[in-house]
């Protein structure tokens, strides 16, 4: 969703809005449902995650990367791993994102990896090699031109221990347009005076058939965290636009999730700043 251009991306849900077209497909979701029986099975034990790995996907944002991973950087808790994939950006991102994980190697406790694509392959293609790469038990996603709430990390790490059937934690944003506008709010999830501890409202699978817009499950992808064995499960990122529930490839993969096991959902308080007007076209993949 984040690849699309805003303007019009609100334009067209508005249109199907007013026309009663549903964005999300009942029939879609059964015909996965039905290619998904007999493979579903409880992913959580007695032992609540310990692990954590930040994957970020880029192209084209070189101008934005010093300040997304600035975030990873400042974590009150720092990521057990990040793994970053430069999707054959034409901007020169893979020189920013070598001279920006020098700098995260220096604090020793993450694991840094870095990929680069031989060709643009698109989101769901790099976030895809990036999970796949990491040995953590949570994935944390974060797109290269947001920002991460300083607790990010420490929080879904907590929020995961209290809810211990869910496989996956999202929440809302804040959005900016200028790195100025992040010194307008806290950059910590859990001080921006929101009662403690973080309350979540958990969608269950049966819930998933009665979504009809693409914000009846609604996450944004930069701080969306996931169990890797979550993502082994529905087959990852879908690639091909025609095999998704949604033409997005993160909510598609968000929604194919909640359609096998619980996930949770914080309408209240951000885990992320979401940087608006600053998409870039990337023609295999949204």
């Amino acid at each position: 969703m984040k690849r699309l251009n805003d303007r019009a991306g609100n334009l067209y849900r508005k249109i199907s809005r007013l026309l009663g077209v549903p964005e999300i497909s009942r029939q879609r979701i059964v015909r996965f449902l039905d290619k998904a029986a007999g493979t579903i099975e409880p992913l959580r034990n007695d032992f609540p995650p310990a692990s954590l790995a930040v994957v970020v996907p880029c192209y084209g944002h070189a101008s934005f990367l010093p300040t997304a991973l600035e975030s990873i950087a400042s974590q009150t808790r720092l990521p057990d791993e990040v793994i970053a994939v430069d999707d054959h950006s034409p901007d020169g991102s893979m020189s920013v994102l070598e001279e920006q994980f020098s700098r995260l190697r220096e604090q020793e406790k993450i694991h840094c990896t870095l990929f680069s694509n031989d060709r643009n392959r698109g989101q769901a293609f790099s976030l895809n090699r990036a999970i796949a790469a990491a040995e953590s038990e949570l994935i944390m996603v974060l797109n290269d031109d947001d920002y991460l709430m300083h607790d990010a990390v420490a929080t879904m790490l907590e929020l995961f221990e209290r809810y211990s059937d869910t496989v996956m934690v999202g929440g809302t944003s804040i959005h900016f347009r200028t790195n100025e506008d992040l010194g307008v709010h806290s950059r910590r999830c859990q001080s921006m005076g929101y009662a403690a501890p973080v309350v979540l409202t958990v969608r269950r699978p049966p819930d998933v058939v009665n979504y009809r817009h693409y914000n009846d499950l609604n996450m944004t992808h930069s701080g969306c965290c996931f169990l890797k064995s979550a993502w082994e499960k529905v087959g990852g990122y879908y690639p091909d636009k025609r095999k998704r529930l949604v033409p997005f490839s993160d909510r598609d993969f968000q929604l194919r999730v909640n359609a096998i096991f619980p996930v949770a959902i914080s309408s209240a308080v951000p885990f992320s700043f979401w940087r608006s007007g600053s998409s870039v076209d990337q023609g295999k993949d949204s």
